[in-house]
């Protein structure tokens, strides 16, 4: 259903993995995107290896709309992680 697509616009690493301006640690890996919807299902990776996905409408695409979202599931996940780890 998805097949590989090009990364988030940033140069990359490579080895697959574009940097993520604005967190540090954080690069995107190659993008995959559905042929029957269009949707681009974007991997997230952390420096400590952590993976985190995300699904997003076909017609989310410009490089700054995506870095944005891709910063708000960053915020997201350091915080639940963090939460997690006082028993939250």
């Amino acid at each position: 259903m998805f097949s590989a697509e090009g990364g988030g616009g940033e140069a990359g690493d490579g080895h697959g993995r574009t940097p993520i301006t604005g967190a540090d640690g954080w690069a995107y890996l190659p993008f995959e995107r559905s042929e029957e919807t269009g949707e681009h299902r974007i991997t997230l990776e952390g420096e400590d290896g952590v993976q985190v996905q995300m699904t997003l409408p076909a017609f989310v695409a410009q490089g700054d709309e995506l870095r944005e979202i891709a910063l708000q599931v960053i915020r997201a996940w350091e915080r639940w992680h963090d939460l997690k780890g006082l028993g939250g």
